[in-house]
């Protein structure tokens, strides 16, 4: 029988982590070298281990924000097809400003360039689908967006009702309204929504990726494996959809039966963590944990020591350093 004792929790890096209540913002604004805003730009928020806590697209002049953020060390991952990928790091420190549930503690301002790849040409920004949208319905999805940065997303649900009650075809508001959804936990709305964007737009890979986190999170990982293969179909450049991709490839793999379909499974997460290692400029330090995984399936536990031991080189500060250091000692003492 294959053992499946490798840390359970590493399978999570694919989820949102859920912590206590705090009220710190990162928000931003992502450029062109040329000054040039860019939409549509993918904008995914890690912990600095690697786990994704959220995932935004810039809308409006290349705005994105994150909020009820704790204090601590985030990553910030960029992408866009037609750019390198970018990463920023920041730090949110502790603050006694306010003892207010409501206020916000902390807000840190960016402003994150990405430069275009010379191979390719990009597209102009905000023209992956666009539509003729009535401006009442303009209007209330921009006022929708606007309380989606301020964390308000009861009310930015209610604007994007009103958006798609003025314009039923509205691809964008459904995508922001399944996306708000499924930050308040509501799969079941948020997987409507998604299903009338996809419906309207089949060519989104946002639509896909959101799909893929909402499966995740109900464990229904071959549903999962399909939405971020589908989006990294699409968007070919998107880290995050080829490094989610794997995890979920490994889940099916630890939920077969069948040898030959395990072994096709590995592979083609092998195959995905590598994309996302190189999209990410060999920054995304979880992919060692992922790969070790993978090793261990397979029965190489040296190799999967070997990883983890990479990972901590990596990640000194780690605050799971001692379980994994634990988990390194078991797997070198198997034969």
């Amino acid at each position: 029988m294959r053992t499946r004792s490798f840390l359970a929790m590493a399978a999570s890096l694919l989820l949102p982590i859920a912590g206590l209540a705090q009220n710190s913002m990162i928000r931003g604004k992502v450029r062109a070298s040329n000054g040039m805003t860019l939409n549509n730009a993918i904008v995914e928020l890690r912990q600095a281990a690697g786990a994704v806590i959220g995932q935004s697209v810039t809308r409006n002049d290349g705005d994105f924000s994150f909020s009820g953020l704790r204090p601590g060390e985030y990553e910030l991952l960029i992408t866009l097809t037609g750019y390198e990928p970018a990463t920023q790091l920041v730090q949110l420190k502790d603050s006694m400003m306010s003892n207010s549930a409501t206020a916000i503690s902390q807000v840190m301002s960016l402003e994150i360039t990405i430069r275009a790849r010379p191979d390719l040409s990009p597209g102009p920004p905000g023209t992956d689908f666009a539509q003729d949208v009535p401006r009442a319905a303009r209007a209330a999805y921009a006022k929708g967006i606007s309380k989606t940065r301020e964390g308000k997303s009861e009310e930015a649900v209610a604007l994007m009702r009103e958006a798609i009650a003025e314009y039923n075809d509205y691809f964008d508001a459904y995508l922001a309204l399944g996306f708000e959804f499924y930050r308040l936990g509501k799969d079941a709305e948020a997987l409507e929504a998604l299903e009338r964007a996809r419906q309207i737009n089949d060519r989104g890979p946002a639509v896909y990726y959101t799909f893929g986190m909402v499966m995740a999170r109900q464990q229904k990982f071959r549903a999962a494996e399909y939405a971020f293969g589908k989006a990294a179909e699409l968007n070919a450049n998107n880290v995050s959809a080829h490094f989610n991709h794997a995890v979920a490839l490994i889940e099916v793999a630890l939920r077969s039966s069948d040898p030959s379909q395990v072994k096709t499974l590995l592979t083609n997460a092998d195959r995905e963590l590598d994309s996302a290692w190189e999209l990410s400029g060999k920054q995304l330090n979880a992919v060692f944990l992922q790969r070790a995984r993978v090793h261990e399936e397979r029965g190489n536990n040296q190799a999967a020591a070997r990883e983890l031991e990479n990972y901590l080189k990596a990640e000194p500060g780690a605050k799971n350093a001692a379980a994994l250091k634990e988990t390194i000692a078991r797997l070198r003492e198997k034969k």
